[in-house]
This record gives C-alpha cells, sequence and structure tokens, in this order.
C-alpha cells in the first residue's frame, strides 16, 4: 500500500512539474542549443515519468482494451522494427539500464508464468510509453505553434526514441512470444 501511494504522489507530483514547465515555456527566451535539449529532455523525462510511476503502482495496462495489445500483422511489424533498427535500441538497453540479471529476471525468469508476468509487464510499459508518447506530439505541435521551432524538433527527437523506441520493442515482444504460443498449441493438437 505504501509503494502504491508513494508512486501515486510520485506521479501527481510530476503533473505539477510537466504543468509547470509547460506554462512557463512561452515566457522563455531559450537562445542556447544546450537549454533547448535540456528543456526537451525535462518535458520528455516528466511526461513519461508521470505514467512510469502510475504504471509501478496500479494496473494502467488496463486502461487499453486488450485487443490493443494483440499484434494483428506481424510480418508489417517485423519491418517497421527493421527498418526503425529497434534491435540496435534493444542490445543499447541491455548494455546500459538492463545490464542487471536481477533486474531482468524481475521480467522474466526462464518459466511458463514468466512468460505470463513478461506479457504484462510489456503491456505496462507500453502503455507507460505509448500516452506520453502522443502527448509529446502535441506538445512538439504547440511548440511550433508558439514558434519554439528548436524546442519543438528536440522534444520529437527525444520523444521517438525514449517513447516509440520502446512501444515499438514491446510489441515485437508480444509479437514474438504469441507466434511462440501459436507454435506450442499446434503442436499440442
Amino acid at each position: 500500500m505504501f509503494k502504491k501511494i508513494t508512486f501515486l504522489l510520485s506521479s501527481l507530483f510530476l503533473i505539477l512539474q510537466s504543468y509547470n514547465l509547460l506554462y512557463s515555456i512561452p515566457l522563455m527566451e531559450i537562445e542556447s542549443l544546450w537549454m533547448t535539449v535540456l528543456l526537451a529532455w525535462l518535458i520528455n523525462l516528466f511526461l513519461t515519468g508521470v505514467f512510469a510511476f502510475a504504471g509501478f503502482g496500479f494496473p494502467t495496462q488496463n486502461l487499453i482494451p486488450d485487443a490493443y495489445y494483440k499484434i494483428h500483422q506481424p510480418k508489417r511489424l517485423k519491418k517497421v522494427c527493421k527498418s526503425l533498427n529497434v534491435n540496435a535500441f534493444r542490445k543499447m538497453l541491455l548494455a546500459t539500464l538492463w545490464k542487471s540479471k536481477t533486474q531482468r529476471a524481475k521480467h522474466f525468469d526462464g518459466t511458463k508464468d514468466g512468460i505470463k508476468n513478461l506479457v504484462v509487464q510489456s503491456k505496462k510499459s507500453e502503455f507507460g510509453h505509448l500516452i506520453p508518447f502522443v502527448l509529446l506530439i502535441f506538445i512538439s505541435l504547440y511548440f511550433l505553434a508558439i514558434q519554439k521551432t528548436g524546442l519543438a524538433i528536440w522534444t520529437l527527437v527525444i520523444n521517438i526514441i525514449g517513447n516509440l523506441y520502446p512501444v515499438l520493442l514491446q510489441r515485437h515482444h508480444r509479437m514474438r512470444i504469441q507466434l511462440l504460443r501459436k507454435r506450442q498449441s499446434r503442436k499440442k493438437v
């Protein structure tokens, strides 16, 4: 219960910080590239964090219907992932943020039940990146509208790397699990 309250408060704090930052941007004179990149990174971090913390404490993935999570066109997803080099992104994550075997075991422990947990965790992660991805696209458009072009571009670039790639990676994981389950069900028949 304490964890849930902590995650909820963290999400609420980041909502407030996001609002304050977005409210103050039209008033700012952003003159340097590093300040532009820093602001774009903070906006991405705050908004993605809102949904990440909520997902840590609550089953946020259930807010989207299960039909969304089913991969309907695996060949197209494979092509998109290959053309955007999602595998290189996956390798970068495994070499940095997911380097720890203990951390990876929290999502998949190598058992059949571990596969179920991996599916749930992939849905949580996808939800936690999908909603911020969409919101940050609109925020980038807002920055364009208020003539903060550099900030719009950097917000979008960081959004693509920080949110679109994780969404595609999670969908790719579930696609592979779907195919595995399909093969297993054929073997049983």
